[in-house]
């Protein structure tokens, strides 16, 4: 994507029901998790927000302390300057080649991100680098591989989690502790099994060359998208005492040790 793309996307992010209760979601569950952290109930946390994107997450990572934002692009690193000109420190990186190993940081945050990775251990191995014994990662990642449809495809993704995978990919990276993986996007799990059956059973009868973009980015209706949107972000206070046994999406909540 060049520049203008990029704000077309955080446009469409910025109204989008995912983006938003995923965004109320990890706000409420960090909140929660690091509050033990020294610096966390004050916003002095150094964090280190891998894959940042068009920076939705790192805009909300702000009120935990400073960041520094890490991507590949240099179009989205641009945009993240103009949007985010003060309080985050924007570079241009792979990951897991160019991470900052010469500092220290009390949280690394990868968004959506190890999914896009063909070497996700290696990834993971390159996050502890840059923690202290007691540092946290947390890690977002679309779950269940009967969900794969022409999103992931699309967005590039080497694979889809469940919980056991994700839990041995943090074991098999070393160094980290598992405090908890657990599904969100739990309710809505349901219908978005049956909208991605649905997509692969049009598949078989359209050409593929007719899907052009990704229908996942379109905004629905403003009643549909404020409807899905009270649903999802409804699971921010359930998620603070219950883990659902199923979700389109897992976070992992993990300490260095």
């Amino acid at each position: 994507m060049d520049t203008p793309m990029y704000h077309a996307f955080a446009e469409v992010e910025s109204r989008h029901w995912w983006f938003q209760g995923r965004r109320r979601i990890v706000a409420a569950l960090l909140r929660d998790y690091l509050a033990d952290l020294p610096g966390a109930a004050t916003g002095r946390l150094n964090v280190l927000d891998v894959g940042s994107g068009t920076g939705e997450m790192t805009e909300m990572l702000g009120g935990f302390g400073n960041v520094t934002a890490l991507d590949s692009s240099e179009h989205a690193i641009a945009y993240l300057r103009q949007r985010l000109p003060t309080g985050v420190l924007a570079r241009r990186g792979n990951i897991p080649e160019d991470l900052p190993r010469d500092e220290s940081f009390d949280l690394v945050t990868a968004f959506d991100v190890v999914e896009h990775l063909a070497d996700d251990v290696t990834a993971l191995r390159a996050f502890r680098q840059v923690l202290p014994t007691g540092g946290r990662m947390v890690l977002t990642v679309p779950a269940h591989q009967v969900l794969w449809s022409h999103h992931d495809v699309y967005a590039g993704h080497f694979r889809r989690y469940s919980r056991a995978r994700l839990r041995d990919l943090v074991h098999r990276s070393g160094g980290f502790q598992v405090d908890r993986i657990a599904y969100f996007n739990s309710l809505l799990f349901l219908p978005a099994l049956a909208a991605r059956a649905a997509g692969r059973w049009r598949r078989r009868v359209a050409p593929p060359a007719a899907e052009r973009i990704d229908p996942h980015l379109a905004l629905p209706s403003p009643l549909v998208n404020r409807v899905l949107l009270g649903v999802f972000s409804s699971e921010a206070r359930m998620l603070l005492r219950v883990d659902p046994p199923f979700g389109v999406s897992l976070i992992a909540l993990c300490r260095a040790c």
